[in-house]
């Protein structure tokens, strides 16, 4: 079975184009097996169309869909609580899934294309206030490295949010500031590194890496 939910602002026309694949690839803005993103044009208008294969085949991902739906389902989700708490964000414009005995096992994601740059190091105030924000209405950001945050005329968007309920109160907010430091591979100074939260949420990071690179460790001995 397959389903197809659309913004209600936009022609309907676009999504029957975009499915039928009735448009032209501008840019391949990334191709691997986690995922692919492309850079699309319909009717003159730019797109980003976004597939994500590793969570589209991964068998527990198809499991957890019967209950939450595919990765683009929350990806679209997750752009319309963007807007709906003030922030600022890629429009959402449609998903599309196929489904079998109530399990996603293909679905894909198209938002409007943000003419923006990425945020660099020198943005890093910026991103600062964003993330205090986003943390101020209770939530975290799910995934703060540097580059998920874009800069358009000296405004910040969101992209590749998660935008999840925070349930660890101070030392969730310490954490997603070490995550934003180690993207910059530098130390920044425009947190505070000196509180119980931090050492906390800093033991917490450090415990996660060794997991990783034992984790590492055996995949490289069974080849």
């Amino acid at each position: 079975m397959e389903k197809v939910i659309c913004n209600n602002s936009i022609n309907f026309n676009l999504p029957n184009k975009i499915k039928n694949k009735e448009y032209t690839v501008l840019k391949v803005l990334k191709d691997d097996k986690r995922s692919q993103v492309l850079l699309i044009e319909v009717d003159e208008e730019k797109y980003v169309y976004k597939v994500p294969r590793e969570k589209n085949r991964r068998v527990w991902q198809r499991v957890l869909s019967i209950f939450r739906g595919s990765e683009s389902r929350r990806e679209y989700k997750n752009c319309l609580r963007i807007s709906n708490l003030g922030f600022r964000g890629a429009t959402p414009i449609m998903y599309w899934e196929k489904r079998f005995f109530g399990m996603s096992f293909d679905s894909f994601f198209v938002s409007s294309y943000l003419e923006g740059r990425p945020a660099t190091v020198r943005d890093l105030s910026l991103v600062k206030n964003e993330l205090e924000k986003i943390h101020k209405k209770g939530y975290l950001h799910g995934d703060s490295q540097l580059d998920n945050f874009m800069i358009l005329k000296e405004e910040v968007y969101l992209i590749d949010v998660k935008l999840i309920r925070n349930k660890y109160a101070k030392a969730g907010e310490a954490y997603e500031f070490i995550y934003l430091e180690e993207s910059c591979h530098k130390e920044i100074d425009i947190y505070d590194k000196t509180t119980i939260s931090y050492k906390l949420a800093k033991y917490l990071n450090s415990y996660l890496h060794w997991i990783g690179r034992v984790k590492k460790a055996i995949r490289g001995k069974e080849r």
